[in-house]
């Protein structure tokens, strides 16, 4: 065990464009003019500012930069990358219960994958992750670890929409007509290599 805390603080990273979850509500038309969102766990602040310009109602709460705003419902919740951040598991469990109980139609959860842990910079073990060289925790996921997680918390059936990004539904019969509409479109459209995914996801670090 590392002595001192972890500096959840330094977590929350500016982005040049919108978050990879994002940008996929947005393209599966959950997200639009008529929608509203909320960034749980939203860091700067950065996917609600661009969202605004848009035309889109978007809100979002933060530990750290936007602890005075408050947690409200909206029809997407957006829980992005804050999972893998927290070294409590008790915590994190918690975490994504209450993002879900404010989703009224769709949560979105998003973490980082397993992938990156073995390009990344020195890190230490801690808890069930690691404690990086900048002092912030990380724990990496599989995609099928992160799947099973989330539904076993909620005890709901999650789906898949790229690595390390996952849908909840409020609605089952929305959950399968999505669900059937990408079964179609992945017999419609050739399947993408993997790496080519994983650097859509995370081309903001690359």
């Amino acid at each position: 065990m590392l002595s001192g805390l972890v500096q959840r603080h330094k977590t929350a990273i500016r982005r040049a464009d919108l978050s990879r979850p994002i940008r996929l509500a947005m393209e599966h038309g959950f997200l639009n003019h008529t929608t509203t969102l909320f960034d749980y766990g939203c860091g700067h602040g950065d996917d609600i500012g661009r969202l605004i310009q848009q035309g889109i109602d978007a809100s979002g709460w933060d530990p750290i930069h936007f602890a005075e705003n408050p947690r409200q419902p909206a029809d997407v919740v957006n829980l992005g990358y804050v999972v893998n951040v927290i070294e409590n598991p008790a915590e994190r469990a918690s975490v994504l219960r209450d993002a879900w109980s404010f989703a009224q139609k769709l949560l979105i959860v998003s973490a980082r994958l397993s992938i990156e842990a073995k390009n990344g910079a020195s890190s230490n073990p801690y808890a069930d992750g690691y404690v990086t060289s900048r002092g912030t925790f990380q724990k990496f996921y599989d995609q099928r670890e992160l799947c099973d997680w989330i539904n076993e918390v909620l005890d709901l059936q999650s789906i898949a929409v790229a690595p390390g990004v996952f849908y909840v539904f409020r609605d089952n019969d929305l959950r399968q007509s999505f669900a059937a509409s990408r079964y179609r479109r992945t017999a419609a459209i050739p399947r993408q290599k993997y790496s080519h995914l994983i650097f859509e996801q995370y081309r903001d670090l690359f």
